[in-house]
């Protein structure tokens, strides 16, 4: 079976490649082939490696919604010369662009297209509409998003994001206090403004001297080349500097060694609003890390409060500097490292591929089923 992936993106950095990648690395015992649309100019920087096509139109997003637009149009004709050339069983869209796409496609009632939701869009009633074209089908990470969507019927599911078998295999993170010297924040993901870091920096600020020297957050991820992230990141630093923090916060930049990064921290900081299910926070589960994440998007689906991590309230600076000074006084107790783990075993990438694979095998023979 080959499933054709229409993405659109333009760099490597994480989010939807690293999902594609887990189910790649899941299913590829099944006999099934993914290939991965992408922009001219992509260049590979992570691992493990994909099978790509490149696309002149498509374009994953932009603020722009003429340009996304334009570029799913236009892309009609691209696919269409592609799929003369060589065949594939299922068309499976992602990001924006991908799902204005997969609406022309289904709208056309010629075959199925499955599209996978990966944000929170204001513009909920587009998806709405899109899932009730007979042959569209659509999937949401979290029961939040399912929410967010109104989404109902058979052709809709709930499947989460996946973290690779690995982070599942080995020993457990310390738990935090059993560790000398600062207790160590960690926060991976792209350094783009609606992931909220300055929230982190702001908190920190805002706490007393003697708690602040018991804490350092270290941020690792890579800044995208669109217009407002250097403008972002560039923020950040001054941030940072006019606080007075460079000696408890720091930004790292990209690191292919995730797992490394995760290993060195006792917790992991999330402070977006309407995350979708990140990948970077299931991963940290997994190794018993536990988290601190805002209480928004799938992070309420993911996060336990008081036994998994802590919650604090969306964009509320004073929430996560309390969080904070709890745990700088050792005063949070929660579930035991297995439990940690435990909590987000059904997102391993073997369960959520078998679940992807079902559902293709359903698609590729006509069906969908309800569920």
């Amino acid at each position: 079976m080959r499933v054709f992936h229409l993405l659109g993106q333009s760099e490597d950095h994480g989010g939807i490649l690293s999902v594609i990648r887990g189910l790649q690395q899941a299913t590829e015992g099944a006999g099934v082939e993914h290939v991965v649309w992408v922009r001219q100019g992509y260049e590979e920087r992570r691992g493990p490696s994909l099978n790509y096509r490149v696309t002149r139109h498509l374009v994953s997003d932009s603020p722009s919604h003429w340009e996304l637009l334009v570029g799913a149009w236009r892309s009609r004709v691209e696919l269409d010369a592609l799929r003369r050339a060589e065949a594939f069983d299922v068309l499976h869209a992602h990001s924006r662009g991908g799902f204005l796409l997969a609406w022309w496609l289904a709208a056309a009632g010629k075959e199925n297209v499955l599209f996978t939701n990966h944000s929170f869009a204001r513009r909920t009633w587009m998806y709405r509409a899109a899932a009730r074209s007979g042959h569209f089908y659509s999937v949401v990470l979290t029961p939040s998003m399912r929410r967010h969507y109104q989404l109902d019927g058979g052709r809709v599911r709930t499947i989460p994001a996946c973290v690779a078998d690995s982070f599942f295999e080995g020993s457990l993170v310390t738990r935090p206090g059993q560790k000398q010297g600062r207790i160590r924040l960690v926060g991976v993901g792209n350094v783009v403004r609606w992931k909220n870091w300055h929230l982190v920096v702001q908190a920190m600020s805002g706490l007393p001297e003697s708690l602040r020297s018991k804490l350092e957050f270290e941020h690792w991820g890579p800044v995208p080349e669109d217009g407002d992230a250097p403008v972002y990141a560039r923020e950040l630093e001054e941030m940072t500097d006019r606080l007075g923090l460079r000696e408890c916060v720091r930004w790292r930049g990209p690191t292919r060694e995730v797992r490394g990064k995760l290993e060195a921290a006792d917790w992991f900081v999330l402070p977006s609003t309407d995350e979708p299910c990140s990948v970077a926070l299931m991963e940290s589960l997994a190794m018993a890390l536990p988290v601190i994440a805002s209480a928004s998007g799938g992070n309420v689906d993911l996060v336990r409060p008081g036994r998994t991590g802590m919650l604090f309230a969306p964009e509320r600076v004073e929430d996560l500097t309390r969080i904070l000074e709890q745990v700088a006084q050792g005063r949070v107790t929660l579930e035991s490292a297995a439990m940690l783990r435990e909590s987000v075993w059904d997102k391993r990438a073997s369960a959520v591929g078998e679940s992807y694979l079902r559902l293709y095998r359903e698609l590729a023979t006509g069906g969908g089923g309800q569920r």
